[in-house]
C-alpha cells in the first residue's frame, strides 16, 4: 500500500466547490440587492446574473470533480481494505505455523522434564534414558530445521539450545553410567 501521489485531491475538490458556492452566493446577493430604478442598475443586475450563471457552470464542474475524487478515494480505500484482508490472512497463517512449532517445542519440554525426573529417581534404565534423550535431541534438531525453513529464527535458536543441553546431559549420563559399571 502506497500513499497517493496527490493525497489532497478530495479536499482540494471540496474546497474549490466551497469557494465557488460562496462566490455564487455573493453574486446572488448582489443581484438581489440592486434596485432596478436606473438603466445603470439594470445593467449591473444583468452583469451579476451573467456572472452568477457562469459561476453556476463552474459549480457543476467542481461537483463533477468532487464526485470523481470521492470515487477515487473509495476505490483506494477498497484496494487498501483488500490488501489488509490479504495481510490478515497471511498473519493468521503465520500464527498457526508458530503455534504448531511452539506446540512441538512444548512437547519436547515435557519429554525433557520426564527424562530429568527419571534421572532423579536413580540409575535404573540408563540405556532407555539415553535413547529417550537422543530422541529428544533429534526432535529438537528437526524443530530447529523446520523453524529455520519457516524463518522463525528465535524458535530455531531455542530448539538448537535445547538440543545442545540434551546432548550435553546425555554425554554426562553416559560418563556416569560408564563409571557406575566399573
Amino acid at each position: 500500500m502506497t500513499k497517493a501521489s496527490s493525497p489532497n485531491d478530495l479536499s482540494e475538490a471540496a474546497l474549490a466547490l466551497d469557494r465557488e458556492l460562496r462566490r455564487f452566493e455573493d453574486l446572488a446577493d448582489q443581484a438581489e440587492r440592486l434596485k432596478l430604478t436606473t438603466e445603470r442598475s439594470v445593467e449591473r443586475a444583468t452583469e451579476a446574473l451573467t456572472r452568477a450563471a457562469e459561476s453556476q457552470d463552474r459549480i457543476q464542474a467542481h461537483v463533477q470533480q468532487l464526485v470523481a475524487a470521492v470515487g477515487s478515494a473509495r476505490q483506494k480505500q477498497e484496494a487498501d481494505a483488500a490488501a489488509l484482508m490479504a495481510r490478515a490472512q497471511q498473519i493468521a497463517a503465520r500464527r498457526k505455523e508458530f503455534a504448531d512449532v511452539l506446540q512441538r517445542m512444548a512437547a519436547l519440554g515435557q519429554m525433557a522434564k520426564e527424562v530429568q525426573d527419571a534421572l532423579k529417581a536413580g540409575p535404573d534404565a540408563i540405556d532407555d534414558l539415553q535413547s529417550r534423550m537422543q530422541t529428544i535431541a533429534d526432535e529438537a534438531a528437526d524443530i530447529a530445521l523446520t523453524a529455520r525453513q519457516k524463518e522463525m529464527e528465535e524458535v530455531a535458536r531455542q530448539a538448537d539450545g535445547l538440543r545442545q543441553q540434551i546432548l550435553a546431559a546425555k554425554n554426562k549420563v553416559a560418563l556416569l553410567a560408564g563409571k557406575a559399571r566399573v
